[in-house]
């Protein structure tokens, strides 16, 4: 993993963390949907040769959960 990656938490109020074999789940908590959009943001703009992000929109213009997958 990058060093980009190695900066997610399991303790951030803004997202909860879940890992398995394949890669990385961040689902956005509540009430605090403004960093965790800038979060998914980040991670589609640095995504480059480290890893792949497939964000999951909320439906109206953020987003509600981001799958990374290591490359």
């Amino acid at each position: 993993m990058g060093r980009f990656l190695d900066r997610l938490s399991r303790d951030d109020p803004a997202y909860e963390l879940t890992a398995s074999d394949d890669g990385y789940t961040l689902i956005g908590r509540a009430g605090h949907e403004d960093e965790f959009n800038e979060l998914a943001r980040d991670l589609i703009d640095n995504a480059g040769n480290e890893f792949v992000v497939l964000p999951s929109s909320d439906g109206q213009v953020g987003y509600e959960r981001v799958f990374i997958i290591p490359i």
